[in-house]
């Protein structure tokens, strides 16, 4: 600076640019910006791939559904067409020679004692003089309803005594009062009082009650029926003949639609 004579140096002046970012970082933050834009575009792609993978992948299981419920519902068809023949076949057949009725005693068996074909109350014991005496003394003591009931509570009280055990002990007492209903009846009604006044200490549910067949009445519910269905299933149907139609022989129709039944399960692929 000149004034007049006087010269004046203040010092070196320098000017910047206005923008914060170097060259350097412009530069970083666009490669980074287009990095990320290509990753996203990758992502984009491999998605859309994955979705259009999956959609064919649907689509083939959904045709394989249908191929499968298609040809089910033609084997359904088929079977049950097949079931009507043999149901009528099987009609035919018992109009001429009725329904293959088994005799009292096996059926008893069979509902008594599955799975036995040979049990020890066919047969006539061979005991000594003594254990036959005490046999029939305890044959007396069962018509005598306290002793009964009394000894009936008394096994069930036993925390050995097993689900088999119970079906056993009322198999072999129906079988010794079966000369004997009225009695029986009379046994078995109190057992199932009994049991009913137990279901609602207990606060089961009601809807319990007789269907799991945990105690002695409720097996001896089940040879009561046995007993006393087997002259309607046999001696009603026999006398009021096949022909008469389903409402008057209930037990004629459901023999013609469980044996074709039973025959076509056989018949599945195991």
């Amino acid at each position: 600076i000149r004034a007049g004579g006087f010269e004046y140096s203040p010092g070196t002046l320098h000017i910047y640019s206005d923008s914060l970012l170097t060259l350097p970082a412009i530069i970083g933050i666009g490669g980074g910006g287009g990095l990320l834009l290509l990753v996203i575009i990758a992502v984009l792609i491999a998605y859309k791939r994955k979705s259009r993978d999956a959609d064919r992948t649907l689509k083939r299981l959904q045709l394989q559904m249908d191929n499968l419920e298609s040809r089910v519902a033609l084997e359904c068809k088929e079977a049950f067409a097949e079931l009507q023949t043999d149901i009528h076949e099987l009609t035919q057949e018992l109009d001429g020679a009725g329904i293959p009725f088994l005799d009292y005693r096996t059926y008893a068996m069979r509902v008594l004692f599955p799975g036995i074909e040979d049990h020890p109350v066919l047969k006539e014991m061979e005991v000594q003089a003594n254990v036959e005496k005490a046999l029939t003394l305890f044959g007396q003591l069962l018509t005598k309803k306290h002793f009964l009931l009394t000894f009936i509570r008394t096994l069930e009280a036993q925390r050995s005594f097993s689900m088999r055990d119970r079906g056993n002990v009322a198999s072999l007492i129906m079988t010794a009062l079966q000369g004997e209903m009225e009695y029986a009846t009379g046994v078995l009604k109190q057992l199932l009082s009994d049991l009913i006044d137990r279901n609602l200490e207990s606060k089961n549910h009601p809807k319990l009650l007789l269907r799991r067949t945990e105690s002695v009445a409720e097996k001896m519910l089940t040879n009561w029926f046995t007993f006393l269905l087997y002259k309607f299933l046999k001696v009603i149907c026999l006398s009021r003949g096949w022909g008469c139609g389903t409402h008057c022989c209930p037990p004629a129709f459901i023999f013609a639609f469980s044996h074709p039944l039973c025959l076509n399960i056989k018949k599945a692929p195991q």
